[in-house]
């Protein structure tokens, strides 16, 4: 009886002992893999910071002239493997938008996806120049304004021109979205200004789910006025040599998600709001 009682004991310690071991392993590999995405990461990251103006970082003039003058990044802003992972599929899930929209003539529908590069050297827009294309995306850079940026895609449909912009995002906004993000404002004014289409639809994905949702945002000629004006306000900022003070709504609203998401919350905190 002891020596049953014995054995058995031993195949519990060796189970245990065994699941442990499994565990660490498991355990292991998963920190592994995180690191090295993360370092993988860090190592193929661009050396240099594009001084110019991007359509995305157009909500804050300081964020603004940061970027443009370049700028240290926070240290405490590292990516995480979660956030790469959330970056790499939201870009698979664009390609995969463009490639749809790019079919739906196929199946009878007045709907035509535009190669960017073929649209600015046909309709000559000045002072726009194609960088390179990048799979679905193209590159574009507009001398006049110092703005870099890459273009989800321009579509023609029933026989009228559109900018194509695809945000995904969890089912948490999602749910709530009923128009175009305040935030995606500046983005569409700019994209309207470099390209000279007054018109942006805004596709958005349930990151969950795959549902859509979809409006479109009309840039009037006081949009871009506003926002010719406030690049030319941070120009001189930066001729000045000198950051310009912290839009009052972020002082008020200090957690805002401008503030919350920005690179350079430790330069802004050292200047000052003034």
């Amino acid at each position: 009886m002891a020596n049953i009682n014995f054995k058995n004991i031993c195949k519990l310690v060796e189970a245990a002992t065994k699941e442990e071991t499994q565990d660490k392993i498991a355990n292991s590999f998963v920190a592994d893999l995180t690191y090295s995405i993360c370092e993988y990461n860090r190592q193929h990251m661009p050396n240099k910071v594009s001084l110019s103006y991007k359509p995305s970082s157009l909500n804050c003039i300081r964020n603004m002239y940061f970027q443009v003058t370049g700028a240290d990044i926070d240290i405490e802003q590292d990516t995480t493997s979660e956030l790469i992972g959330i970056s790499e599929s939201g870009t698979a899930r664009h390609n995969d938008i463009q490639n749809a929209v790019s079919h739906m003539k196929d199946v009878g529908i007045d709907c035509e996806y535009i190669n960017v590069a073929d649209y600015v050297t046909e309709h000559k827009i000045p002072n726009l120049e194609v960088i390179e294309q990048c799979g679905n995306e193209t590159k574009l850079f507009n001398s006049k304004y110092n703005m870099r940026f890459l273009c989800d895609g321009i579509i023609k449909y029933n026989g009228v021109y559109y900018i194509l912009e695809i945000k995904t995002e969890t089912s948490f906004k999602f749910n709530k979205r009923t128009y175009v993000d305040d935030s995606h404002n500046n983005q569409a004014i700019a994209y309207s200004l470099n390209l000279g289409l007054n018109n942006v639809i805004f596709l958005y994905e349930n990151r969950d789910t795959c549902a859509k949702k979809c409006y479109m945002f009309t840039v009037t000629d006081i949009m871009r006025n506003q926002l010719i004006e406030k690049i030319e306000t941070c120009d001189k900022y930066i001729m000045n040599k000198k950051a310009p003070p912290k839009p009052k709504e972020f002082i008020l609203m200090p957690n805002n998600k401008n503030c919350r998401y920005c690179n350079y919350r430790l330069t802004c905190k050292s200047i000052g709001d003034e």
